[in-house]
C-alpha cells in the first residue's frame, strides 16, 4: 500500500497467498467462480457458526453480497416499504447509508447524533417520531462501535417502526439479536476484511431470502422467473476463498488489534482531559481510532501532515453538507440548529492510524503529537 505518508492511517490485515490458495484450487478445480457456489455456501455457513459463536446470533440467517452497500440497499426494497416514505439516518456516517435509502426509492431524513456514542439513538429516533412519520430507521455502528441492540430491540417493539443496522465495520463485535436486520462489510479495510463483500444477518428468514433473491436479479424458483426487480449483487467465490480463511484468522487478528488499542490507550493516558474518545472504546476495538479534540481537528492535522503521518476525517463533512444531498429534509424541525453534536464533531473529529502493522514507537509519536496540539 504505497502512499506519500511514512505512517498510514489504514493498512489491510488479509490473508497471505498461500494461505487461500488451497481454496483457490478447489474452486479451479469446480469450475464454479459465482452464483452462489460451493465456497459461498460454506462460507455463509462458517458465518452463521461464528455469529452464534462469538455474537449470540443463535436463529439468525446468513446472506452474502457484493457490498455492504448493495446488501442494505437490497434489504431496504425486500421491506417493501412505501415508496418515497422517509427513512431515519444519521447526519454522521459514511455516504451510502443515505444513498441507499434513496436508491431504495426511499427518503433519507437527517438526524443528530449524540454528543458521547457519535451515533443515532433511541431517544433521538422517538424525538424524531414526535414530529414525522417514518418508516424505518437506520442507526449506524460509527467507526465500528457496536450499536445497542437491547435498546433497538425495544424502541422496534414499542414503535413498530422497523429498524435495520448499518454495522458495516462492527463484524465480530457487533451482539446480535434475531428481532433485529444487520447490514455488516467485508471491505479490505474492515477489521473482518476480504477484499469486498456484504453480509446481511437476520432472524427473518424471508426479508433475507427475498434479498438474496434481489441480488440475484430478482430470479424466484427453479424457472428462473423474475418476481420483483433485482440487480447483480452476487457474492464470488475467489472472495469466499479469502473469507473463508480469515473466519480462522479472526483470534489472531483481532489479538493484535486490541496490542495497538492497548497501546493507544496507554499512549494517551498523557493527554488528560484535552482529548475525547468515542464511549466505550477499551470494551471494544474500534475499525479505525477517531479523538475528539474540541475546535482543533484542522491543527491536528496539519501537524500529523508535517510528520507524514496520514489522518483521516471520516464521516465528515456531515451528510447535509455534501452537495448531492443537501436537499434532504431534517429531522428536527422546530430549531434553526438541528445539528449542535455533528457540529461539534465537525471541528473536532479526527482518525488516527489504527492497523495491526503498527510499532509501539509509531503509537507513541502519534500520541505525542495529539498531547502536543491538544495542550
Amino acid at each position: 500500500m504505497s502512499t506519500p505518508f511514512r505512517i498510514n492511517c489504514l493498512v489491510p490485515d488479509l490473508p497471505a497467498p498461500q494461505e487461500v490458495l488451497p481454496f483457490l484450487q478447489e474452486m479451479h478445480e469446480n469450475r464454479w467462480y459465482s452464483n452462489f457456489g460451493p465456497l459461498v455456501k460454506r462460507f455463509e455457513a462458517e458465518l452463521t457458526a461464528f455469529l452464534e459463536r462469538e455474537n449470540g446470533a443463535e436463529g439468525c440467517h446468513v446472506a452474502t453480497f457484493s457490498s455492504a452497500t448493495t446488501a442494505l440497499e437490497l434489504a431496504l426494497k425486500a421491506m417493501n416499504l412505501p415508496a418515497g416514505s422517509n427513512v431515519l439516518v444519521p447526519a454522521i456516517t459514511f455516504p451510502a447509508t443515505a444513498l441507499v435509502v434513496i436508491n431504495a426509492g426511499l427518503t433519507p431524513v437527517l438526524a443528530d447524533v449524540d454528543r458521547e456514542t457519535w451515533e443515532l439513538s433511541p431517544a433521538i429516533a422517538n424525538a424524531a417520531l414526535a414530529q414525522d412519520d417514518y418508516a424505518a430507521v437506520i442507526p449506524v455502528a460509527a467507526f465500528g462501535r457496536p450499536v445497542e441492540s437491547v435498546v433497538w430491540s425495544a424502541f422496534q417493539k414499542e414503535t413498530g417502526v422497523p429498524v435495520i443496522l448499518d454495522v458495516a465495520a462492527a463484524l465480530g463485535q457487533q451482539d446480535i439479536h434475531k428481532d433485529l436486520t444487520y447490514c455488516f462489510s467485508l471491505h479490505a479495510t474492515k477489521p473482518f476484511g476480504v477484499g469486498e463483500g456484504g453480509l446481511l444477518v437476520s432472524g427473518d428468514e424471508a426479508l433475507i431470502t427475498l434479498s438474496r433473491s434481489l441480488s440475484n436479479f430478482g430470479f424466484q424458483g427453479s424457472a428462473g422467473v423474475v418476481q420483483q426487480t433485482g440487480t447483480n449483487a452476487k457474492f464470488a467465490e475467489y472472495f469466499a476463498a479469502v473469507g473463508l480463511v480469515q473466519t480462522a484468522r479472526w483470534k489472531e487478528v483481532s489479538g493484535r488489534r486490541q496490542a495497538v488499542l492497548d497501546q493507544y490507550l496507554e499512549g494517551l493516558k498523557k493527554v488528560g482531559n484535552t482529548v475525547t474518545l468515542q464511549q466505550g472504546t477499551g470494551d471494544f476495538i474500534p475499525a479505525v481510532f477517531p479523538v475528539y479534540v474540541p475546535g482543533k481537528a484542522e491543527a491536528l492535522v496539519a501537524r500529523m501532515n508535517q510528520a507524514s503521518i496520514q489522518t483521516r476525517r471520516w464521516y465528515l463533512p456531515p451528510l447535509y453538507d455534501h452537495p448531492a444531498l443537501a436537499h434532504l429534509p431534517y429531522a428536527d424541525k422546530e430549531t434553526d440548529t438541528p445539528f449542535p453534536a455533528s457540529e461539534e464533531l465537525r471541528n473536532g473529529l479526527v482518525g488516527l492510524p489504527f492497523h495491526a502493522f503498527l510499532s509501539n514507537e509509531d503509537i507513541e509519536e502519534i500520541c505525542d503529537l495529539v498531547a502536543e496540539v491538544a495542550a
